[in-house]
Parts: structure tokens; sequence; C-alpha cells
């Protein structure tokens, strides 16, 4: 089963990345107990995001994925708005 969300801006808070859907608030991404190696220069790299405003489809299962979709204007079937509350 999969469902699309839209990824809204990323928030970090003390060093935490969290991004979550403009619709919906679904969680897309989360920085908590990430481990990434120093780059060759001693900097921490920098924790990817999903583009704002871009379709994220999440489908759930043994593994869960995380598909960037086509940038479109178009919502498909499977999109959150259905899940919100009238």
């Amino acid at each position: 089963m999969s469902t699309t969300h839209i990824a809204g801006p990323a928030i970090t808070a003390c060093r935490r990345v969290v991004q979550r859907c403009s619709l919906c608030g679904e969680k897309l991404c989360d920085s908590k107990g990430v481990m990434m190696s120093a780059g060759p220069d001693g900097r921490v790299p920098e924790f990817a995001t999903w583009p704002v405003g871009r379709l994220v489809r999440v489908s759930v299962g043994q593994p869960t994925s995380y598909v960037l979709l086509a940038d479109t204007d178009q919502l498909p079937p499977d999109s959150c708005i259905d899940l919100l509350e009238d």
C-alpha cells in the first residue's frame, strides 16, 4: 500500500532535522539516531531532505520505500489529501 505526500520544509532543532508532509503531517525523514561520517575536511555532512513541494510516495512494507515522483501539478490517486478530516 502506498500514500503520496507533499514534502514540507525541513525543520532543524538542536541539530536534529525533521521533515513532514505539508498536508497531513506524516514524518518523511528524521535525523534522530542517524550516523554520518565526517568529510575529508572534518565537516559533518548535511542531512539529506526531500525538495520542498515535491511529491514523495511512501510504500509501507518490508522494507518501507520512499520515492520522489516526477514534478507535476496533479495529485495522484493515493494522495494523503483524502486522509484529512472534513
